[in-house]
């Protein structure tokens, strides 16, 4: 079923701001002190559901027990594996440095991008954003932070690697004897947290005080 084209709206009167449609992105006029929007979009007829509780203090501690938590789980070995009684270890950096040094170096960077250095850099702009909410930093600056941050979003891949690490179990279980280590689980504690810093860290919210912000300005 085809919708109607999108039609653009003037600028929202005073006391009103505007909202992107959840389904089809069509602006809509909303009361600034209604926090559920319009009922339906006068487009595609969805319902606009009520914005998340805005609270930047969580995702800024769930990000920083991620943080702690990373390190371990970078530093120690994922997965100890002994073959004919000779132990080998494996961790998050060394896969990586595994696969450079084999040839098959952009898998490698890849690998290193998508389970170390984008994760850890996703948190840290989680942890900069509130922060220079906390501060009142410039919207210019906060603005910069978020773009950085739905951009680096879709660069995780811890869920990818926790896969991965599952088929190899499966697979080598027979040839040798296979032992989570500490890193391992320190592993599967910062998956949890990066999720839980994610969730709660509200992105559209940031967006619409920015702009509340700048209008206050003018």
């Amino acid at each position: 079923m085809s919708h109607p084209p999108l039609t653009e709206l003037p600028p929202p009167p005073i006391g009103q701001r505007l909202v992107a449609c959840a389904e089809c992105d069509q602006l809509m006029h909303s009361p600034l002190s209604s926090p559920k929007g319009l009922p339906r979009c006068p487009v595609c007829g969805a319902h606009q559901h009520a914005s998340r509780p805005f609270n930047p203090a969580t995702p800024l501690a769930i990000a920083l027990a991620a943080l702690i938590l990373a390190i371990p789980a970078n530093l120690y070995p994922q997965l100890s594996f002994s073959l004919l009684g000779q132990p080998n270890y494996y961790t998050l950096t060394g896969g990586a440095q595994h696969l450079i040094d084999s040839g098959f170096w952009w898998v490698g960077w890849l690998v290193l991008l998508g389970t170390v250095l984008a994760p850890l850099g996703l948190l840290g702009l989680i942890l900069s954003v509130c922060l220079a909410w906390f501060i009142r930093a410039p919207s210019h600056l906060i603005a910069r932070l978020l773009k950085g941050y739905h951009y680096l979003s879709s660069w995780i891949m811890l869920d990818v690697y926790l896969l991965s690490v599952i088929v190899s179990v499966v697979k080598l279980k027979d040839m040798g004897q296979l032992e989570f280590t500490t890193g391992f689980y320190c592993f599967v504690l910062l998956l949890l947290a990066l999720g839980a810093a994610v969730s709660s860290f509200n992105e559209e919210r940031f967006w619409d005080l920015l702009e509340e912000r700048s209008r206050a300005r003018d």
